[in-house]
């Protein structure tokens, strides 16, 4: 019986493991259809790049270079109602029976961005456009600069940019640069998943403890003027945030 129940909890988790990973893949799928669609002129397109850091790998979901700057796009196929702000370390994901914490996509496709500028000087110093898209499945209660939108609406919005930041030949240099340096061996990205499932399993672990995932300091329950959220003791030097 114990076996039984053993291999029905396995499989249990195999199986969400597994629709999550199939949902974060039909978003992104999604994604790189519509991109398809852009002038092949005027854009170029790349999509689930694997950059080396000094810290590890990135990846990203989808990097579209054109005259018009360089737009770097996180993929979130999250179902229910999406809340949070530009700052927010973490977002609220409310479904119908529980609330979820989710990082803040804004903050994770920043570090993308620094990714990209560390590794190619030519645009270290020029602003890198981030847009963060959601399916159809959420309903989006978000405040930010940052585009945060649908992902039916991504071509209108890389379209909405008109002024030119680039010739011809440097998005030819940007584009076979990223090329060159996104990783394609399959061990290495299996190394890279691997990384970020430890990453993710440390940080649930420090959580379950009351502490931060970030520095290891101690969680404090707090209260702003619009809401109760976790913070870090070791605030302003660390400036993580649980959402309550």
């Amino acid at each position: 019986m114990k076996i039984i129940i053993g291999i029905v909890v396995i499989s249990f988790v195999f199986i969400r493991v597994y629709k999550a990973k199939i949902k974060g893949y039909i978003g992104e799928k999604q994604v790189s259809k519509r991109l398809r669609k852009l002038n092949k002129r005027k854009y170029k397109v790349l999509n689930n790049v694997l950059l080396k850091t000094a810290n590890g790998s990135t990846q990203i979901d989808h990097v579209v270079i054109s005259i018009y700057g360089v737009f770097v796009i996180e993929t979130k196929n999250y179902k229910g109602i999406i809340k949070g702000n530009e700052y927010d370390e973490n977002w609220s994901q409310i479904l119908i029976n529980k609330n979820e914490n989710l990082r803040n996509p804004i903050k994770q496709n920043n570090g993308h961005i620094k990714a990209i500028k560390d590794l190619i000087p030519e645009i270290r110093y020029k602003k890198i456009k981030s847009i963060i898209l959601f399916s159809k499945r959420a309903r989006l209660n978000v405040n930010a600069v940052t585009d945060v939108t649908y992902i039916n609406k991504v071509n209108k919005i890389i379209k909405s940019y008109k002024t030119k930041e680039y010739t011809i030949e440097e998005v030819e240099r940007i584009f076979k640069k990223l090329e060159e340096l996104n990783v394609n061996s399959f061990k290495e990205r299996k190394a890279h998943v691997k990384n970020v499932k430890r990453t993710v399993k440390n940080a649930e672990k420090k959580l379950k403890k009351n502490r931060c995932p970030r520095c290891g300091g101690k969680l404090k329950k707090k209260k702003s003027k619009y809401e109760k959220f976790k913070g870090c003791k070791n605030y302003p030097n660390c400036t993580f945030k649980l959402n309550a």
